[in-house]
């Protein structure tokens, strides 16, 4: 067997948490919401709708009120979406992933997505490109919606540090494409608000199968750690101890 077929029996492995179905719904979930999220943003904007003006005229409220607004969109699309996954291999409640992915969202659209608006606004740039592109990388931004949904997993798998890993991964992954593309298709240089929402796009979902792959390991059977219900302990204490 080549080095090659050894790594693909092991990526596929059912022992190392491998289901082909749950991947595929993982990409297929987080495409989806990918698609909503940017989707709205690029509708909103194109309807010349000046949202960026809000933060400029009121500055540190704008600003807020425009994060808010799409750190919810974040949680509750992606979170939710990625929750249908989760709960087939953990007893998470809903709640708890999609605030998971509030909070984090609520901080990189305040020191990226805004910003880079506000900076298309004054320099007369397209805000709908500049945008699309900054949300791209936010929505990549892994360091820190790791650590936040690393915390929620804790109690229900032994592998939970590891989701932290896993996002860095998939971020670092995100942003080497970025750069490549920006290096082969010149009109794409994202770091200066250039490109095609396509490319972002495409690229933004490249990272997922690598993402839907680390998730089911470390939420594998053999990692899970056995929840119990507070009540089923009352119940089994009180239950009458059969005579002998």
């Amino acid at each position: 067997m080549s080095r090659f077929s050894e790594r693909v029996a092991l990526a596929t492995d059912p022992a190392a948490g491998w289901d082909a179905r749950l991947w595929r719904l993982w990409a297929l979930y987080t495409a989806v919401a990918y698609t909503i999220i940017l989707g709205v943003i690029v509708v909103l904007t194109s309807l010349g709708l000046h949202v960026t003006e809000v933060a400029l005229d009121h500055q540190f409220i704008g600003t807020l009120l425009i994060a808010s607004f799409g750190a919810a969109l974040y949680g509750s699309v992606l979170g939710a979406l990625q929750w249908r996954v989760l709960r087939e291999r953990l007893p998470i409640p809903r709640r708890a992933w999609v605030r998971a992915a509030v909070t984090p969202a609520l901080v990189v659209w305040i020191i990226v997505v805004v910003p880079a608006g506000i900076a298309a606004e004054n320099s007369g740039d397209d805000i709908r490109v500049s945008y699309f592109l900054a949300i791209s990388q936010a929505l990549a931004l892994g360091p820190l919606i790791g650590f936040s949904q690393a915390v929620a997993l804790r109690p229900y798998t032994q592998r939970w540090k590891w989701w932290i890993a896993v996002n860095f991964v998939s971020w670092l992954i995100a942003q080497a494409l970025f750069f490549l593309v920006s290096l082969l298709l010149g009109g794409f240089d994202f770091a200066h608000g250039k490109g095609s929402p396509l490319e972002a796009y495409l690229v933004l979902l490249a990272a997922t199968p690598l993402s839907g792959r680390l998730m089911l390991w470390v939420t594998a059977p053999d990692a899970t750690v056995p929840v119990t219900e507070p009540g089923a302990i009352i119940a089994t204490a009180a239950a009458p101890v059969p005579p002998r």
